[in-house]
Order: structure tokens, then sequence, then C-alpha cells
């Protein structure tokens, strides 16, 4: 008699007493009992997808309404803007010393002259592409990091965030993406690209040439039973 009267306690005081978890542990208790649960189940589970899609549409809403997309095109321009201004710089750079270089050799003007520029001149357009794909990657990389903190704001809603939390914790995420992403902004990532242009280069394309000359004077003193010049190259045999 006790239980029947406590059952129908419990079936009566539900909400009050966190209904369901009490309705497991002692039993439905008949039919109108089993009809509350599932009212009260499902109304649960109403408010539950309300906080869920509250919270969906305002982190939808926030990151609509952010205006990354200028952001992104900040970024790559700065980035492109950084290297970009390295790679003329090192240009420059090698396109004084290569000159240099050029007239202490006596070659200005030369093939090695005109090799050596579109050598300078390729390297430089090889490493503007550089800037360009690196800068695309810089804003690639903000954006998924964007992406990445949508993503987990959207699965932490399904899990119970709150609405009202959305918008402190989007606004700090997004904040430190761009800040991790500012590093971008700050070194130059082309390398060198003309270090060993004038080394490796020049002046062995200088000294091929030179000795190509100096073959072709000494073709033309043999030919010529050698104008009265002395070849340097004979060793003296002795008397």
């Amino acid at each position: 008699m006790i239980r029947v009267e406590l059952q129908e306690f419990l079936a009566q005081d539900a909400e009050l007493l966190e209904g369901p978890a009490l309705f497991v542990k002692y039993g439905k208790g008949g039919s109108k009992s089993s009809d509350k649960y599932a009212r009260y189940s499902m109304e649960q589970e109403k408010e539950r997808q309300r906080r869920v899609q509250e919270a969906t549409n305002a982190i939808n809403n926030i990151f609509n309404n952010a205006n990354r997309g200028a952001l992104y095109s900040k970024q790559r321009d700065a980035v492109y803007r950084l290297n970009s201004d390295e790679v003329n710089r090192q240009a420059a750079e090698a396109e004084r010393d290569n000159r240099f270089a050029l007239a202490r050799n006596g070659l200005l003007g030369g093939s090695v002259d005109v090799d050596s520029n579109a050598e300078l001149q390729r390297r430089t357009n090889k490493g503007l592409l550089s800037a360009s794909g690196i800068a695309d990657d810089a804003a690639a990389r903000l954006r998924g990091a964007d992406e990445a903190t949508k993503q987990n704001l959207l699965s932490m809603a399904q899990q119970g965030l709150n609405g009202a939390d959305v918008g402190s914790m989007a606004t700090a995420q997004l904040q430190n993406n761009l800040n991790q992403r500012a590093s971008d902004q700050t070194i130059a990532q082309v390398g060198n690209l003309f270090g060993d242009l004038a080394n490796a280069y020049l002046y062995s394309n200088a000294a091929k040439q030179l000795a190509a000359q100096n073959q072709s004077l000494r073709n033309v003193y043999a030919q010529n039973g050698g104008l009265g010049v002395s070849d340097t190259h004979s060793s003296y045999g002795g008397a």
C-alpha cells in the first residue's frame, strides 16, 4: 500500500523532483505517469533544441557580420608587399654587384652581360611569384583558423553553449587568430634569391668566356706563325 502511494506521489510531483530520474528508478507509476513523463521529456528536448538554435544563429550572425573577407585581403596584401619589397631589394643589390663585376672583368656589353642580366630578371620574376604564393598561403591560414573557430563554437553550441556567451567567445577567438597570424607580416620568407649569382654564375661564365677568348687568340697566333710573339706555354728544352 505504501509503495503504491509513493508512486502516485512521484507521478504527481515529478517536475518539481526532477521527474525523469525518479521515474527510471521507481517505475512508470501507471499510464497517467507515463504520459506526464513523455510530455516532460518532449518539453526538455524542445527547450534544448531552442537553445542550440539560438546559439547557432548567434554564431552565424557574428561570423557573417565580422567582415573577415576584408581582413583576409588585407593580410594577403601586407604579406605580399613585405615579400615583394624584399625581392626588389635583393634584385637591385644583385644588379649593382653584377654590373661592377662585369666592369672589373671587362665584360660589359658582352654575352656574359646579356646572360647574367637575363638570369637576374628570371630570378626576380621567380621571387615575385614566390611572394604571391606566400601571401596567398598567409590569407588562407587566417581563413582556415577562422573556419576552425566557427566549427568549434558550433560544436559547443550542440553541447549546450549558452547563446549569451557566444559573442564574447567568438570575438576573443577571432582576435586571437589575427594575433597568431601577425608574424606573417613581419618577416619576409622569399629567402636568398641572388646570393650565388655573382660567384656561381657570373664568374663561372666570365672564366669560360675569357678562356674561349684566350684560346681564340692562341689559334690566331698559331695560324700566323706566332706573329713574333713568344708562346709562354712552351717549355724550354735546353741546348
